[in-house]
């Protein structure tokens, strides 16, 4: 009984101190200053009361009010805490996983999304929050290898279709989106998706059909509305867009993107008083957004202040904007004050990122109509145009990767291990190219070769099955049978049924 009311009472404490730095974190700084904290708002009464309680529910209580108050690095001692005294609550993994994230952390995170997977198999959450982890790792085909047979609610498609795209298989994306709106035809980030994949890949009327669809199903759904408005300003009807965009601004006057977006029409349109107007409301709401700062930036050059325009593109840039058009834009404010030679510096970075763009645009052009060509059955004009991708794009593991495949179909062995020696080239963890290195290798005789292949495939994808037995293949073929018994075991560790394994298990028990 007692235990129950002390555990009881811990809660409201958790509750009473979230919500007053909840409360305490919306004010304005003087109001914050102007007065103390009630003794609730306390966080170290709230820690006496942890020390008389030691139960993981209190710690993630704690954690969680940290996370809600955007302090990731204070929520995670209480939720290690938490882990430590409850380890198999999957809930305390992942808000610890989340904490982790946050702070940029992401091996670590991923290990804790994969402990509460292990507590509870299947979950969205935690299927959501690995594949982001391993998406900030850059580890994409693990991404694909963990999402792609298993039940994808909407976020999971999303994460699914990222993978694709950021791997260079648009075609992948774009189905995966497709068959994700065919059940789920009302959501907003699907079609958001969607439309994004389109206007990547040059098909404006399609991504713009799609917007002005969704828009019409839903007049009274910001989000569904925010699409088309979007749709509107990358495909560059501005008219409709600044007659959209001013309505949904009046609907939601203190919206960073709506007043983004705004601004930048009205530049475009030579209204520089309203659009440094709405430009400067934008960053004041989010400063860390690097795309309302670039807009200001040009309105600033326009309004002969070149020094401002400048402040503006550096603190850009130091937030993430790589475009061109930003260092073109600082090169001009550089030059207008006559500061010629950091001018020529950003101009020389310009041209750099404008070819570097030209290229990334040709290659995906060349890989949607390589995509085109298979679906069409044309196999050989699908690799020839592969080739060009990837003379356009020779970084990207995922084009050369997509063209050995294709030389496989053609029977070109000598072409497909050439493509496949390029993608690892360019990316060695690229875990596909490395597992048909190794299947090639094996099935030449050469053991040696495809055991460093199928290793490089199991460090990159230590989930996957197949891997395993195929490393453990090729050891049992150089009669090192403990090795290879290791290997069905880690294979087996994935997938306790997997027959395969089970049936090379038994047989290296029978040698040995």
């Amino acid at each position: 009984m007692s235990t129950t009311k002390s555990i009881s009472s811990g809660f409201l404490a958790a509750f009473a101190f979230c919500a007053a730095m909840t409360c305490l974190s919306a004010q304005a700084p003087a109001a914050r200053t102007a007065a103390p904290p009630s003794p609730v708002c306390s966080a170290e009464q709230y820690r006496v009361q942890v020390k008389l309680q030691q139960t993981p529910d209190v710690y993630v209580a704690l954690g969680r009010c940290f996370l809600k108050v955007g302090r990731p690095q204070d929520a995670l001692d209480p939720l290690q805490r938490a882990v430590q005294l409850g380890p198999g609550m999957a809930n305390s993994h992942m808000l610890l996983a989340d904490a982790l994230g946050r702070l940029n952390r992401n091996k670590e995170a991923g290990a804790e999304w994969q402990a509460a997977l292990k507590i509870e198999p299947g979950s969205k959450q935690a299927l959501d929050g690995l594949a982001r982890s391993l998406m900030a790792q850059g580890d994409f085909e693990k991404v694909v290898t963990l999402l792609a047979t298993v039940n994808r609610d909407e976020s999971l498609n999303i994460d699914l279709s990222l993978a694709y795209r950021r791997m260079g298989q648009l075609d992948d994306e774009e189905h995966v989106l497709r068959e994700a709106l065919k059940a789920d035809p009302s959501s907003d980030r699907l079609t958001a998706a969607l439309v994004s994949h389109w206007i990547d890949t040059s098909h404006f009327e399609a991504a713009t059909e799609l917007s002005e669809k969704i828009a019409k199903q839903k007049p009274n759904d910001l989000e569904a509305q925010r699409i088309l408005f979007r749709t509107l300003v990358v495909t560059g009807e501005n008219d409709r867009a600044m007659t959209l965009g001013k309505r949904l601004l009046e609907a939601q006057p203190h919206d960073e993107d709506l007043l983004n977006l705004n601004g930048f029409l009205e530049y475009k349109a030579g209204d520089l008083d309203a659009a440094r107007k709405h430009l400067e409301e934008a960053v004041g709401l989010k400063p860390d957004d690097y795309n309302p700062r670039v807009n200001l930036g040009l309105v600033i050059a326009q309004s002969e202040d070149p020094a401002g325009a400048e402040q503006q593109l550096r603190i850009a840039i130091s937030l993430g904007a790589d475009s061109p058009q930003v260092y073109f834009a600082l090169s001009k404010a550089l030059r207008a004050q006559g500061k010629m030679a950091e001018a020529q510096q950003e101009l020389a970075i310009f041209q750099q990122k404008q070819k570097a763009e030209a290229d990334h645009a040709t290659a995906v052009l060349k890989a949607t109509q390589a995509a085109e060509s298979l679906k069409a059955g044309d196999k050989q004009k699908a690799a020839d145009l592969y080739r060009e991708a990837c003379e356009a794009a020779p970084d990207d593991a995922g084009l050369a990767y997509r063209l050995a495949m294709v030389l496989a179909d053609l029977g070109d062995a000598a072409g497909e291990r050439a493509a496949l020696d390029a993608s690892i080239k360019a990316n060695p963890k690229f875990a596909l190219a490395q597992y048909q290195l190794g299947y090639l290798d094996f099935r030449a005789g050469d053991s040696a070769a495809a055991e460093q292949h199928f290793r490089a495939t199991v460090e990159a994808m230590p989930d996957n099955a197949q891997a395993w037995l195929s490393l453990a293949a090729t050891l049992a073929t150089q009669q090192r049978i403990p090795e290879a018994r290791e290997a069905v075991a880690n294979a087996l560790k994935v997938d306790p049924n997997n027959a395969g394994a089970l049936d090379l298990s038994r047989k290296l028990g029978e040698v040995q």
